[in-house]
């Protein structure tokens, strides 16, 4: 399954309770691996693992994940200057192979160029086509397939990918993909890692959870041929130790694998849309503030915010006052944001009816 360890008889009376204690959610694709997952995530904590499946299915009903693929278009910018890619095949046991030469993603042009909210859609995009060729490849062998091998190129890593709002976004994109694409990676195999990667891994590390962290290699000099020991050579490209090259003849493989590059800054949007309906602008001092409050009427209604500053950054939260709670509920912990740097964008679910503060 996947290079994942079989259910133990416990483990799957776990999975038949799990599975009769979300009834009342769950549809014809909620098959037995896929509720594994979110097991396998909370360390087959029935509680943990029910309270991560139902906020994940609210999540996805909210954000209409399941429509993303159609309702999304991809800006040009993304579309020219993403970094990674599907190799075309699999690894040794039949899962697919993203390769991702990272350091070649350009955080601040992507930015400066996109609404930070867009930005991670396009990660969702990614992430559901994925899942997609699960299903697919799943089909033709017969033989469940449902991880995959994660190939991350670290060649041109430097400050500038420690740029804090990259940061925020890079750890956001691992945050999502833990509480809602839980147990995805197979292995994550690092190549050319430079000296500056230890601190680039201290930043990230606390958004991953302890099982994925375990799944991480950080490849020597030989890592050619680590990586031909989990992927046959005529599948991968010849930059990364195979023998797989473009019809013209880049090594590369382009036409498989997007190869990020410098945000060219005729793609930067160099005004802030203040046109949206609802959008206001006011002057706040250093030791100033600024609370807007929104009624809200329904369960899991969405709230949507953007907001840019000038000359320094803010800080940002929200709280939910609900008629039953004797003091706010912290929906959004408030922390400072670089909105001078780049706008700030994004959607919260509001579990409960109440007035909303930001």
């Amino acid at each position: 399954m996947s290079g994942r360890p079989e259910l133990t008889g416990k483990q799957k009376e776990k999975l038949i309770q799990f599975r009769e204690n979300l009834k009342d959610v769950l549809g014809p694709k909620h098959d037995d691996y896929y509720l594994t997952r979110f097991l396998r995530a909370r360390n087959f904590d029935l509680a943990k693992s029910e309270e991560m499946l139902r906020n994940c299915l609210i999540w996805r009903e909210k954000m209409k994940i399941d429509t993303i693929q159609q309702d999304f278009k991809l800006p040009e910018v993304a579309d020219k200057y993403w970094a990674g890619g599907v190799l075309d095949g699999y690894d040794k046991d039949d899962c697919p192979v993203w390769l991702v030469p990272i350091g070649n993603f350009d955080p601040k042009g992507l930015l400066h160029s996109m609404k930070h909210g867009d930005l991670i859609k396009v990660n969702l995009l990614v992430l559901e086509y994925q899942y997609e060729q699960f299903a697919i490849r799943t089909k033709e062998i017969g033989k469940q397939i449902g991880q995959l091998t994660l190939i991350v190129d670290l060649e041109n890593l430097g400050l500038q990918h420690l740029w804090k709002p990259g940061i925020e976004l890079f750890t956001k994109m691992l945050t999502i993909m833990e509480q809602h694409y839980p147990e995805t990676l197979k292995s994550i195999l690092v190549v050319r890692a430079p000296a500056i990667f230890p601190i680039a891994y201290q930043l990230c590390k606390p958004f991953l959870q302890e099982y994925t962290r375990k799944k991480i290699q950080v490849l020597g000099s030989n890592w050619r041929d680590v990586l031909r020991q989990h992927v046959d050579k005529d599948i991968l490209p010849e930059y990364w130790g195979g023998t797989k090259k473009d019809p013209d003849g880049n090594p590369k493989c382009p036409s498989l694998i997007k190869q990020g590059g410098e945000v060219p800054k005729s793609y930067y949007k160099t005004e802030f849309d203040l046109t949206q309906k609802g959008m206001i602008t006011k002057d706040i001092s250093r030791a100033g503030a600024l609370e807007l409050k929104y009624e809200v009427h329904k369960p899991a209604s969405v709230l949507r915010y953007t907001f840019k500053t000038y000359d320094n950054d803010i800080g940002f939260g929200v709280t939910l006052n609900d008629v039953t709670s004797k003091k706010p509920i912290v929906v959004m912990e408030n922390k400072r944001h670089n909105s001078h740097m780049v706008p700030e964008d994004g959607e919260l679910i509001l579990e409960k009816p109440g007035t909303c503060k930001s």
